[in-house]
């Protein structure tokens, strides 16, 4: 098991570090720590430490000018747990244990999981990378297994307005090989309409930028922009059988190589950039 320590608000929101058992996390304003963030002037050089040892996660004020608090309580050195939250300056982190929760949930029946396997066959024989994009409106189980994952993700929403929506947006995780989290989308998510998956060989900024272009639309009759929640597998699948050359080539951009998602039986469904592609 690793721990996850992550920026939560401002401008490094979403960045994240990764510690295995042994290792540890120095954070402060200075290059001479491990997680810089230089742009908050009421955090030290060397600010506070963050260590695991694989059973007990310690944070430890490296004696900073304003100090470090654990879960609302200013401390030397305190024990963290899952979803425990650090202050230094004024930047704020989450600490969270991978895979630490898990949700009880009836048994499949065996064609369920039969579904299930294929797509995580389908997914798996994909060409990295591979990403998913989630709409944490469907289910709050989404942000808490993005949270508890290593994989890099971020919302499609920015600024104040994206925090205020954090529990209902669309998040983009990029999977990496050696992650468990796809298994566990799979096993929770499929059939649920939780999200879709695609492939891109862009980094996940690049990635984001064009579906976050992709987000908002002009209708017939309304004077608003609207959100294209793309997201829903339902709404993808419907768009992409009735969409235009045009506007299947705006969808996928030279960005997105393929989508995969889930069909009405929970079958696999793939779209390329061509319809006449596999």
């Amino acid at each position: 098991m690793r721990v996850i320590v992550e920026v939560q608000w401002g401008r490094l929101a979403s960045q994240r570090a990764a510690l295995e058992p042994g290792g540890s996390l120095r954070v402060g304003r200075t290059e001479v720590s491990d997680f810089v963030v230089s742009h908050d002037r009421r955090m030290s050089g060397l600010h506070f430490e963050v260590s695991w040892d694989g059973a007990c996660c310690l944070v430890r004020d490296l004696g900073s000018d304003t100090g470090t608090w654990l879960d609302g309580q200013p401390v030397r050195e305190g024990e963290a747990r899952n979803a425990s939250w650090i202050r230094a300056g004024d930047t704020v982190f989450m600490v969270f244990f991978e895979g630490a929760t898990s949700r009880p949930r009836p048994a499949d029946s065996p064609e369920v999981s039969s579904c299930k396997e294929r797509a995580l066959e389908a997914l798996r024989a994909e060409n990295p990378p591979l990403f998913a994009l989630l709409d944490a409106a469907r289910d709050k189980r989404i942000r808490e297994l993005l949270r508890e994952s290593v994989d890099e993700s971020r919302s499609l929403y920015e600024g104040t307005q994206g925090d205020a929506l954090a529990e209902v947006a669309p998040y983009l995780v990029r999977l990496s090989p050696e992650s468990a989290l796809m298994e566990k989308l799979l096993d929770e998510g499929w059939g649920r309409s939780w999200g879709v998956y695609l492939t891109s060989a862009r980094p996940l900024p690049e990635v984001r930028r064009h579906l976050r272009r992709l987000s908002m639309v002009e209708a017939e009759g309304e004077s608003k922009r609207l959100y294209f929640r793309f997201q829903d597998p339902r709404v993808l699948r419907r768009f992409l059988a009735m969409s235009s050359t045009r506007q299947r080539g705006e969808m996928f951009g030279s960005t997105i190589e393929a989508f995969l998602m889930e069909g009405e039986q929970g079958e696999v469904l793939r779209a390329s950039r061509s319809p006449s592609a596999p």
